[in-house]
């Protein structure tokens, strides 16, 4: 926390100074002063964060979607191979396509509400967490599973007692790379068409052409994102104390 904060303290300072020197013109980029102005006019005067539950909700409902079903769905292929062979062309040919061109799709079947930026949302989660539990259930020591046989587990006791605990470390890695992608596809989905949220401000701004008010909006995605990292980051230590990756991290950080 201590190294986040002195690098933002640096950017801000470099900020400063680099629009002091070359005399940049406020309506291109707005030191850090008045844009901290700008905020504080659209938190008073504008409802700024009004906006920003809107988002967090879009992010939040669409990645818990996409974790849940893509752990299932890994579950799944480990299973049944042979469903895997089967689905997975489509869901390859479904994350290449871009996200962009989707989103207008999504508008157009489920209207300008919530619900398919939360749809865009669990599609970009989906993924990497589908690809790293995968990974992590298929290199799963196979002593464990064979003393799972030896005690007679039901597929669901060797799911709940062996395989989940020893795939969270993949898991947790699959996780982070959807929440950062969740962001963006929120915002591409509000950009595509919404009546609230950051992406809304987004094309606002653009609209108006009020860089201030596009740059907080970024800021703010920004900390959203941030936050939601570190939220999995915490999440990861407490569930993975007992884990040799934990121990290796902590020995690294120590040194």
């Amino acid at each position: 926390m201590k190294r986040a904060i002195i690098s933002l303290a640096v950017f801000i300072l470099l900020w400063w100074g680099l629009v002091r020197v070359f005399e940049v013109p406020a309506y291109l980029v707005p030191s850090p002063a008045d844009l901290g102005a700008k905020a504080w006019f659209l938190t008073t005067q504008a409802g700024l964060f009004s906006h920003v539950p809107v988002t967090v909700f879009e992010i939040l409902a669409g990645f818990v979607i996409g974790t849940v079903v893509g752990v299932l769905t890994a579950v799944l292929f480990a299973r049944a191979p042979l469903v895997e062979l089967v689905l997975n062309p489509l869901i390859i040919f479904v994350q290449t396509a871009p996200k962009i061109a989707i989103a207008p799709l999504l508008l157009l079947w489920l209207g300008l509400g919530a619900t398919p930026k939360i749809v865009l949302v669990a599609i970009v989660t989906f993924f990497p967490v589908l690809s790293n539990m995968l990974s992590a259930l298929r290199s799963i020591d196979p002593n464990l599973l064979s003393l799972a046989r030896i005690l007679r587990m039901n597929p669901l006791q060797r799911l709940w007692r062996i395989e989940l605990p020893q795939s969270v470390p993949l898991l947790f890695a699959g996780m982070k790379v959807g929440v950062t992608l969740a962001v963006t596809a929120a915002v591409i989905g509000e950009l595509m068409g919404a009546r609230a949220g950051l992406g809304y401000l987004l094309s606002l701004g653009q609209e108006t052409a009020d860089v201030g008010l596009v740059l907080v909006a970024v800021i703010l995605l920004s900390l959203v994102g941030y936050v939601l990292y570190l939220l999995l980051g915490i999440a990861e230590r407490r569930m993975l104390s007992w884990h040799e990756s934990r121990e290796a991290l902590d020995n690294l950080a120590v040194e």
